[in-house]
C-alpha cells in the first residue's frame, strides 16, 4: 500500500499540468491598423502673384475711368448750372439731387479749418500767442465771417491782442454779427470773456 501511494505521488508530480478550459484555444488576436501617414501640406500658392495684376488692371481702368469722366464733364471748382439746370460742382456732382456725404463734409471741413489756420496765422500772428479757446473763438469767426470779415473787428482785436476779454466779448456782443447770428454769438463772447469751454462744446 505505502508503495502504491509513493507512486501515485510521483506520477502526479511528473505530469504536466492542463490548462483550463477555454484557455487553450486559439483566439485571433484584433487586426492592427495601419498607420497613416499624416496629410501631406499642400504646396502653397503666392497669392499675391495672382492678384497684383487683377489690382494694377483696376487701378489703370479707374484711373481711365476719372480721365473720361473729366474731359466730358470738366472741373468747377465753383458751383454751376449744368445742361439739366441742376446745380453742379466739382467734376459733374449733382447737388440738387445728390449732394454730399457726411464723410465728403467732414473732408471739406478739416481742409478749411487748416486753410483759415494758416491764413489767420499770417494776417495776425500774435493769435498764437493766445490760449487755445480763445484761438478757436477767433477761427470760429473767420470761419462764418471770412478772414477779410474778422479783421474789420479792429477795436475788438486790438482788445484781444492787450488781453482785455471782457472789453472785447462785450464789443463782439454790441455788432450787427451778433445780431445775425445769436446763439453763436452768445457762446463765442462767453469763451472770449472766460478761457472756457461751454458745456454743450465738450
Amino acid at each position: 500500500m505505502l508503495r502504491f501511494l509513493k507512486s501515485l505521488t510521483f506520477w502526479t508530480a511528473s505530469s504536466p499540468k492542463k490548462k483550463p478550459i477555454g484557455f487553450d484555444r486559439n483566439i485571433p488576436s484584433t487586426p492592427s491598423i495601419p498607420k497613416t501617414s499624416a496629410p501631406q501640406p499642400r504646396p502653397s500658392v503666392d497669392l499675391s502673384a495672382i492678384r497684383q495684376p487683377i489690382v494694377e488692371t483696376q487701378k489703370k481702368q479707374r484711373a481711365a475711368m476719372i480721365h473720361q469722366l473729366t474731359l466730358h464733364e470738366g472741373m468747377r471748382q465753383f458751383p454751376y448750372k449744368c445742361t439739366s439746370g441742376k446745380i453742379t460742382i466739382g467734376i459733374g456732382r449733382n447737388l440738387d439731387d445728390r449732394g454730399i456725404t457726411e464723410a465728403e463734409a467732414g473732408f471739406l471741413l478739416g481742409n478749411d479749418i487748416d486753410d483759415f489756420q494758416d491764413r489767420l496765422t499770417r494776417e495776425i500772428p500774435w493769435m498764437v500767442e493766445l490760449d487755445a479757446v480763445r484761438q478757436r473763438v477767433l477761427l470760429d469767426m473767420a470761419f462764418n465771417l471770412g478772414v477779410p470779415g474778422l479783421l474789420k473787428f479792429k477795436r475788438t482785436l486790438a482788445a484781444i491782442r492787450g488781453k482785455e476779454y471782457d472789453r472785447a466779448a462785450a464789443m463782439m456782443l454790441d455788432s450787427r454779427w451778433a445780431t445775425q447770428v445769436g446763439q453763436r454769438a452768445k457762446r463765442l463772447s462767453r469763451m472770449m470773456a472766460t478761457g472756457h469751454i461751454p458745456p454743450e462744446l465738450i
